[in-house]
């Protein structure tokens, strides 16, 4: 009897057990329908010479959110999701990583494009796995997004069904990407406008030769009746005519933290264009002729005053640059009818003396400025 009651005691301890494990063996699988991958920043001096921060990550994957794909876990295919999104898991990652943080610094947009494991189990304690990563990397200069590079990498791997480090493999190729960023940056720095903040305008006197066709203007080069050397027009009431007109060329380059725009300017008559008479060549004349040159180069003076003042910027400088010169010019050719006008042409003495006087004194500060 008692034998019986032992065995009988035996059985239902071995029947409790085995509910016991089926209970555990159950809730082991229901924690295994997903497994979450935590990233842990195990070297936070990874990047010591910045100049940039993380300011935005968003994650443009075909499926968003905390999702990085599908894992082996006890032999079959399972879920592998980060705690929370991977914009913000993967923002505090890479902040963790770049820690120094100034105004200076250019705020980095990080663009997740794929980042995913898939692994396949290829037969008993055989496992095959790719992990991938595709980033991109921009900031914002007067709202406009300016694309500074990119970092792709896939990583193949087998492994057996026990442990892996799947965060380790993460963690490195998120690692990897940042150190691609900083050394493209330091390479691009001063070098790749992409990256200028400020846009610096400076101009320069372009002078040539004045032993061809053209006289470039200077303060202490006037024109000579030699510099007339086009034939006038056939019964024309006038007793000279001189063609100037300026022109510009441009030019932009890094430099440091800024985007240098050099816009030479070239002031200048046309010999081959430009006509006395005979018998009108003397010193009042040339000199209304010298004050039509003096004009073009007054008004080249308020073209540089327009561009300090034009909306330039370093996306688009050159088509506020055309029409700022556009406008000059027609104003060049006003402010001539208008001289013209005034002074009869040189006749009106008066007018012509006036006009004289106003003209020396903005040369005289155009060049003692200069």
């Amino acid at each position: 009897m008692l034998w019986i009651q032992y065995t009988l005691r035996i059985c239902v301890l071995r029947l409790l057990l085995s509910a016991l494990f089926l209970v555990v063996y159950a809730k082991t699988l229901a924690q295994q329908d997903r497994v979450l991958l935590n990233l842990k920043q195990e070297n936070t001096s990874l990047i010591r010479q910045n100049q940039f921060f993380i300011q935005e990550v968003e994650d443009r994957r075909r499926a968003p959110g905390a999702t990085l794909g599908k894992i082996i876990v006890f032999g079959r295919e399972t879920p592998l999701f980060l705690p929370k999104s991977a914009e913000k898991e993967l923002f505090s990652y890479w902040s963790k990583t770049v820690q120094k943080r100034e105004q200076a610094y250019v705020p980095l947009y990080i663009t997740i494009k794929d980042l995913a494991l898939t692994e396949k189990r290829m037969g008993p304690n055989k496992v095959n796995g790719e992990a991938k990563l595709n980033v991109s990397f921009r900031w914002y200069r007067n709202m406009q997004a300016i694309e500074l590079t990119s970092f792709q990498t896939t990583v193949t791997y087998g492994r057996t069904e026990r442990d892996y480090d799947h965060a380790k493999l993460v963690t490195q190729m998120l690692d990897q990407s940042i150190i691609h960023f900083q050394k493209w940056m330091l390479g691009n720095v001063g070098k790749n406008a992409a990256l200028a903040r400020n846009l610096i305008l400076i101009f320069k006197d372009i002078q040539g030769r004045n032993d061809g066709d053209t006289v470039f203007y200077h303060p202490k080069r006037p024109l000579i009746w030699d510099d007339f050397r086009g034939k006038g027009k056939v019964g024309s009431r006038y007793a000279a005519a001189v063609f100037t007109s300026f022109a510009y060329e441009g030019r932009s380059f890094p430099k440091g933290a800024d985007m240098v725009l050099e816009i030479g300017l070239k002031v200048f008559m046309v010999k081959s264009m430009s006509w006395g008479n005979a018998n009108a060549r003397n010193a009042n004349t040339i000199r209304h002729e010298q004050l039509h040159f003096d004009v073009t180069r007054v008004v080249v003076e308020r073209f540089k005053e327009r561009l300090k003042k034009a909306d330039l910027t370093i996306d688009d400088f050159d088509s506020e640059i055309q029409y700022q010169f556009l406008e000059s010019f027609r104003e060049m050719n006003t402010e001539q009818e208008n001289y013209d006008g005034e002074t009869g042409h040189g006749i009106n003495a008066g007018a012509q003396e006036k006009w004289d006087r106003k003209l020396t004194a903005e040369i005289n500060r155009i060049y003692s400025v200069q």
